[in-house]
């Protein structure tokens, strides 16, 4: 009996040391999978104009220390984000030192760039909600630019077509060969990506009620949601020390003999980042609109691309995992860059402010890292293709990408240069963040992360004289003047 107790003791230890065994295999499993996690994370993050990519939600620590790291990678001295769930911001942080040397204080303001169309547009909601504005009314019955007064296009241009993109009009006049304000198509026919719509719509509202964008801005959206910081414009002065400084993509100052900011519907609002977070959870709970109205802000007003729909003032990413869809803006300018996302289902949001002209990949990093929807998002947000698919690249020759490197000047003046690098094209422009040029034919390059495309052309004799850069409907073309 009792060497029978012994074998059964012996295999009952005997079971327990495997179940261990089996435990520890586990542990490690798990535990090398973390590890594993974590380094494919970090590095496909800090690769620039890489391919298409998902990754795991960070912590709030590992997202300190990420964003920390990108800082120095990508040369951005100062970074805000904020973070809302539940309609609440929960997170509200500036990362790096001030010019001085000093730590950057949570009040820091920044240039907003582009994000100012959907502040700007959620004021207009707010006078069509009060029944002073109609989305639907021609502007011509209060305002028409006189460069385009003799086009019939004129009387027909209305707020839904500004605030959708589809105005008709170029980005910005200095595009088209003329320099002058012009229709490039019937309003509201299709989209077209336009800071002169903004502009025309803001002369229009100025016209109606006799009063200046900041003075309407102050009185319909600013002072009701308490937001102190926030300014359409700026003389320069007032607050220079909170103010970020602005940065190249090597990280080195951007300076100014004049710091001041017009008033603009499409660009240049100043904020910080709880101003902007209070601004963003108003969205999300409806803006005081109606739910008619609100309808009409997500609604398909214009297709972008198979990814993305253009609505009123926001951009619109639909199909994300539980029925949520998600609003966005981004804004680029020279030495600034900007993104807000909202989920309005899960009443969640972030907002990302640099002063850098490498921070449009410093924001698509941190939406990536901080949704779980993030690299879904920023993929629908900027490409048309699907998240895994890969454009295929073609193999060019040293000798042939030669020819395009040199020094091209846009239609404003500006200087844009292609350089050869590692057996690629590098292109080099004031306020965005360096390009590196993927090859689809001879002439024509495309961007890993972005839908643009860039065009070389060529005189008679084959010496290239220009470059141009497609978005959209948008054309940047750049003559190069040193043939």
């Amino acid at each position: 009996m009792l060497i029978i107790i012994i074998v059964l003791l012996c295999f009952c230890l005997f079971a327990e040391f495997l179940q261990l065994i089996s435990i520890m295999k586990l542990l490690t499993g798990y535990i090398l999978f973390f590890f594993i996690t974590l380094n494919l994370t970090d590095g496909f993050c800090q690769r620039l104009n890489s391919g298409p990519h998902k990754q795991e939600q960070s912590s709030p620590n590992t997202l300190d220390a990420r964003i920390v790291q990108w800082q120095k990678d990508l040369n951005i001295p100062n970074v805000a984000i904020g973070i809302i769930e539940n309609n609440k911001l929960v997170k509200a942080k500036v990362y790096g030192n001030l010019s001085d040397g000093k730590p950057a204080p949570k009040n820091m303001i920044f240039e907003v760039a582009s994000i100012s169309k959907v502040v700007f547009s959620t004021m207009v909601l707010k006078l069509v909600q009060e029944g002073k504005w109609d989305l639907d009314e021609p502007l011509a019955h209060y305002f028409v630019d006189t460069a385009v007064a003799s086009d019939p296009y004129s009387k027909k241009i209305t707020t839904r077509h500004v605030l959708s993109q589809q105005s008709g009009f170029d980005n910005w006049r200095w595009m088209n060969s003329t320099g002058k304000l012009r229709f490039n198509f019937e309003p509201g026919t299709k989209f077209n990506y336009s800071g002169e719509g903004m502009e025309y719509l803001k002369s229009a509202i100025e016209q109606k009620f006799h009063k200046s964008l900041p003075q309407l801005a102050d009185s319909v959206l600013f002072k009701p949601l308490h937001l102190s910081d926030t300014h359409h414009e700026w003389d320069g002065k007032t607050d220079f020390a909170r103010h970020s400084r602005m940065y190249d993509t090597e990280g080195k100052q951007i300076t100014k003999t004049d710091y001041s900011i017009r008033a603009s519907a499409a660009a240049g609002v100043t904020t910080t980042i709880e101003d902007l977070s209070k601004f963003a959870i108003e969205v999300l709970k409806g803006g005081h609109l109606s739910a008619g109205l609100n309808k009409e802000i997500i609604k398909t007003q214009a297709v972008i691309s198979p990814n993305l729909q253009q609505g009123l003032g926001w951009r619109v990413v639909n199909g994300l995992p539980n029925h949520e869809y998600a609003l966005l803006h981004a804004g680029n300018d020279q030495g600034v860059a900007a993104i807000m996302v909202l989920l309005p289902k899960s009443k969640r949001g972030i907002i990302v402010l640099t002063n850098a002209d490498n921070g449009l990949m410093m924001c698509n990093n941190i939406v990536r890292a901080a949704l779980a929807e993030g690299p879904e998002i920023i993929h629908k947000a900027y490409k048309s293709t699907k998240l895994t698919e890969v454009l295929p690249v073609i193999s060019l020759t040293d000798s042939v990408l030669k020819t395009y490197a040199g020094n091209y000047k846009r239609e404003d003046g500006e200087p844009v240069t292609v350089t050869l690098k590692d057996r690629g094209l590098v292109l080099k422009m004031a306020g965005i963040p360096v390009l590196n040029l993927l090859p689809e034919a001879e002439d024509k390059f495309f961007l890993m992360d972005l839908d643009v495309k860039i065009f070389f052309t060529k005189n008679d004799d084959g010496t290239v004289n220009a470059v141009s850069i497609q978005d959209g409907g948008n054309v940047i073309k750049c003559m190069k003047v040193n043939p």
